[in-house]
């Protein structure tokens, strides 16, 4: 937090309102040079605030870490190198909603977009996040109006070129595990209805476990992290209470820096916190 969280090098005294809107300025510089194919020489952006802002680089990069953790929040990718650094005031949560106004691009994803791995070379199964006591809803109040008008559950819903990504990774993850596992078999028989536009069936990829049981997918794909709210239909729900055995929503985080994934097993609402957010509405 830099005197609000100490950041490694900072030289202790607090950040002002008009330098966290300088960082985050260049930090949405770099990354619009990032989205272009642009390299970008994170070390000279660093050497140069520092001298500008009377800060050490460490301190500098912490602070561009800050912003990637906000961005985090709202479902955004972030630079790569610069993982997300929480702990941040208020003032860096305002200059980030300044700067997403400047840059509405920002929160669009390329048509092209692609996963990103780790050195693991491909996206990584993981166990689901550990059971939270406190509520999202206990963000601090600048963050929370700022996830809040940036939905970041309802831009992913939107985003058919992110849903179809992450499904088609899923699809071919699954066909890879089968046919390591021997079972090419298994692994041509698997279906992906949703790439036909078969949305109504409450699921997207049919897979296989190796011994043969059937795996019913509903994939969820987010650039936020594993605690990224989501959109989940009455059919999905529906279906996945039909189907205990067989029905998983896999979650697919981080999809751009360092793509993981973990189930959920019905009873969805044992893993999920489930909060109802629309009806619909009839005349009596």
């Amino acid at each position: 937090m830099d005197v609000e969280g100490a950041a490694p090098g900072a030289k202790g005294t607090d950040w002002t309102a008009e330098q966290a809107a300088i960082v985050v300025a260049n930090y949405f510089q770099m990354l619009g040079r990032e989205r272009a194919g642009d390299k970008v020489n994170k070390a000279g952006f660093y050497r140069r605030l520092a001298t500008e802002l009377g800060r050490s680089e460490k301190s500098i990069e912490w602070k561009l870490r800050n912003v990637s953790a906000v961005l985090e929040e709202l479902g955004i990718a972030w630079i790569p190198g610069l993982l997300p650094a929480h702990n941040y005031q208020d003032s860096l949560v305002e200059a980030v909603e300044a700067q997403l106004g400047l840059h509405p691009k920002v929160l669009i994803d390329p048509v092209s977009v692609r996963p990103q791995f780790t050195s693991a070379g491909g996206p990584v199964l993981v166990p689901p996040p550990a059971f939270l006591n406190s509520d999202p809803q206990d963000r601090q109040p600048a963050l929370r109006r700022l996830v809040g008008k940036y939905d970041p559950a309802a831009r992913d819903e939107l985003n058919r070129f992110l849903g179809h990504a992450g499904e088609e990774m899923v699809f071919r993850f699954e066909f890879d595990r089968l046919c390591q596992a021997g079972r090419r078999d298994l692994a041509k028989a698997m279906d992906w209805p949703a790439d036909r536009g078969e949305d109504h069936m409450g699921y997207d990829v049919r897979s296989f476990e190796s011994d043969g049981e059937e795996r019913l997918l509903e994939i969820k794909t987010t650039n936020g992290h594993a605690r990224t709210p989501f959109w989940l239909s009455r059919t999905q729900y529906e279906v996945a209470a039909r189907s205990p055995s067989t029905y998983r929503v896999r979650r697919v985080f981080h999809f751009q820096n360092g793509a993981e994934m973990f189930d959920i097993k019905p009873p969805l609402d044992a893993g999920l916190r489930l909060i109802p957010e629309k009806y619909v509405a009839v005349p009596r």
